[in-house]
């Protein structure tokens, strides 16, 4: 999968904008500040309908305007689908595909994967469990349409279980309620329980392949859920005046983790800098492979200022990684474009550059000036 091209309209600091990239190698190049982000992530959501920085919808909107518009076109070998996603906050977001709106937002996610990597991934290994949660949903709900409605639901009746458990007075509450609610996120929050624990028995061995190859540490992964060893209405019943006081359910998956580590240890304890790049990176690529195994072809693969910080061996075996495993279409921003220049001609691969200023392209360089 490929794609062609690309139009932004009004997002960020994007006014209005038109690219055609290369179906190999693009990198976006220029100072801080510019725009080149910006770019990356307007195909991130252009593939799966949201900002990969969890901004919302009106911060996604340049300054001074209401609505912003994007439009793509993907080429999946047989045919060119036609993209278009209109946001105007609060509320209206409409995705158009080949003219036809679609229904739900969902049957949009998981059609063009897209894996993004970006510096902030070093800070969602070490911070709240939500951000470690997003690490397996972002992958599963590209490649298992019943997983992502799972979660969809099991967030809807979560949100009238808290608002049942706020909403109640001196411990006294609507019991028979509550019960219809228990019933309808059981049987949610254990498939998703057991979705997770697949993903990731399938996702280790490919991230520690990933990481042997940047690195020499071992490091390890994994995850951690309420409803690994225990049933889900046994301990709602259990928790059940804990959620009274604290007036929120503390029992199900949105309380589930990834525990990381690097040598036995604690990753969030032990880790340098390079080395949580490293961890991030080896992830990041280990969720490419899943999505290329599951969905039968090549994901976009997104790099954010991951050249920045790396000393050079880590840089050499990244290069070497993104070069010789296959990856399709590639984007790339970077402060150097003498430094992307110099990879790409070592490499001997087919590319385009872009010189990105105050949000507009002022200058492009492709293969054919690489000798």
């Amino acid at each position: 999968m490929k794609l062609k091209e690309i139009n932004i309209t009004q997002y960020k600091n994007l006014e209005s904008l038109s690219i055609s990239p290369h179906p190999c190698f693009n990198a976006f190049t220029g100072l801080n500040g510019m725009g080149k982000t910006n770019i990356l992530d307007a195909i991130h959501y252009l593939c799966l309908a949201k900002s990969n920085f969890g901004r919302t919808e009106r911060n996604n909107v340049m300054h001074g305007k209401d609505f912003f518009r994007l439009e793509g076109a993907f080429d999946n070998g047989d045919k060119v689908d036609k993209i278009i996603i209109k946001v105007k906050p609060p509320r209206l977001k409409q995705i158009l595909k080949n003219g036809k709106l679609l229904d739900k937002i969902s049957d949009h996610v998981g059609q063009y994967p897209v894996v993004m990597i970006a510096p902030k991934d070093k800070a969602a290994l070490l911070e709240s469990s939500m951000e470690r949660r997003r690490i397996m949903d972002r992958v599963l709900s590209q490649t298992d349409k019943k997983y992502l409605d799972a979660i969809v639901e099991y967030n809807k009746w979560l949100k009238q279980r808290n608002a049942l458990l706020k909403n109640s007075v001196d411990q006294n509450i609507n019991r028979d309620l509550l019960d219809t609610y228990d019933a309808k996120i059981a049987p949610l929050a254990h498939f998703i329980n057991e979705t997770r624990n697949r993903f990731i028995e399938e996702l280790r061995p490919v991230f520690l392949d990933f990481y042997a190859r940047i690195s020499h540490e071992i490091p390890g992964i994994r995850y951690v859920s309420q409803l690994n060893d225990n049933d889900y209405l046994s301990l709602a019943k259990d928790n059940f005046q804990k959620d009274l006081i604290l007036k929120r359910s503390t029992t199900g998956i949105h309380r589930d983790d990834l525990y990381f580590s690097l040598n036995s240890y604690d990753l969030k304890t032990t880790a340098s800098q390079g080395q949580l790049k490293s961890f991030a990176l080896a992830l990041k690529l280990a969720e490419f492979s899943f999505l290329k195994m599951k969905k039968g072809f090549v994901p976009i693969v997104i790099l954010d200022d991951v050249f920045d910080k790396l000393d050079k061996e880590r840089v050499e075996k990244l290069v070497k990684l993104l070069f010789k495993n296959e990856f399709g279409q590639v984007f790339i921003s970077d402060t150097d474009k003498d430094r992307v220049l110099r990879i790409f001609k070592e490499a001997d691969v087919d590319f385009n550059i872009f010189e990105v200023e105050n949000g507009m392209i002022t200058n492009t360089t492709n293969d054919e000036e690489k000798v």
